[in-house]
C-alpha cells in the first residue's frame, strides 16, 4: 500500500511540473510577468476606488453620473484615469478632473465627461450633503448633549434618512436624540422606532 502511495504522489508532482513547464516553457510565458499583471490589476482597482470615493465625497459632484476607469502606466509611475459620464456644467467637468488628478496613485487624467445641462439634480436648490457627513454631524450633536453622550445610540444614514438604534434611559432622552438628528441640515427624516427606552422613563409618552 505504501509503495502505491509514493507512486501516486510522484505522478501528481510530475503532472504539476508538466503543467507549469507547458505554460511557462513551451508556451514561452514568463511567470514574473503574470505576477506583475496581477499586481497592476490590483493597483488599477485601488486607484479607481480612490477616485470614485473622492468624487462621491464632493458635495458638488456626488449626485452626478460619473464613471471611473484606470490603467497602469509604468512610464508615468502611476495610473491613467479616464472619466466618462454626464455633468451639467463645464465647471463640474473641470472640478471632476481636478479631483481625479489630486488623488493618490493618479498619473494622468483623460476627461471624457459630457456636459449635459439636464444632468442637473432634480432639486438644485437643495444642497446635497453626503450621508457620511450627515452621520458625523448627528453623532457630534449627540455627543454635545450632556444627557445623551453616555447613552448607547447608533446612527445610520441612507439618502438623507437617519435611523437611530440602541438604548436610552428615558423617553426625554429619546426625544432629545430625535431633535438632535432633525436639527442637522439636509436630514430628510428620522426613524427612532428601534431606539429603546430601558429606564424609568420607559412608560412615559
Amino acid at each position: 500500500m505504501r509503495p502505491r502511495s509514493i507512486i501516486a504522489a510522484a505522478v501528481t508532482v510530475l503532472i504539476i511540473a508538466g503543467t507549469v513547464y507547458y505554460f511557462y516553457g513551451y508556451r514561452h510565458r514568463d511567470i514574473s510577468s503574470d505576477f506583475n499583471s496581477a499586481k497592476e490589476y490590483t493597483e488599477d482597482a485601488a486607484t479607481t476606488s480612490a477616485v470614485k470615493s473622492a468624487l462621491a465625497l464632493n458635495k458638488q459632484l456626488s449626485s452626478f453620473d460619473i464613471h471611473v476607469a484606470s490603467i497602469n502606466n509604468p512610464g508615468n509611475r502611476g495610473n491613467d484615469v479616464t472619466l466618462t459620464g454626464h455633468v451639467p456644467t463645464e465647471d463640474d467637468k473641470r472640478l471632476a478632473e481636478e479631483i481625479a488628478r489630486g488623488t493618490k496613485g493618479v498619473a494622468a487624467v483623460v476627461n471624457n465627461l459630457e456636459v449635459v445641462p439636464k444632468a442637473q439634480a432634480a432639486n438644485p436648490e437643495k444642497q446635497y450633503v453626503p450621508d457620511l457627513e450627515i452621520k458625523a454631524a448627528v453623532l457630534q450633536s449627540i455627543l454635545n448633549n450632556p444627557s445623551l453622550k453616555s447613552q448607547q445610540i447608533k446612527v445610520d444614514v441612507y439618502n438623507g434618512g437617519v435611523t437611530l438604534t440602541g438604548n436610552v434611559h428615558t423617553a426625554a432622552q429619546k426625544a432629545d436624540a430625535e431633535s438632535a438628528a432633525r436639527a442637522i441640515i439636509n436630514v430628510r427624516d428620522v426613524d427612532s422606532n428601534a431606539l429603546a427606552v430601558t429606564g424609568a422613563g420607559a412608560g412615559l409618552p
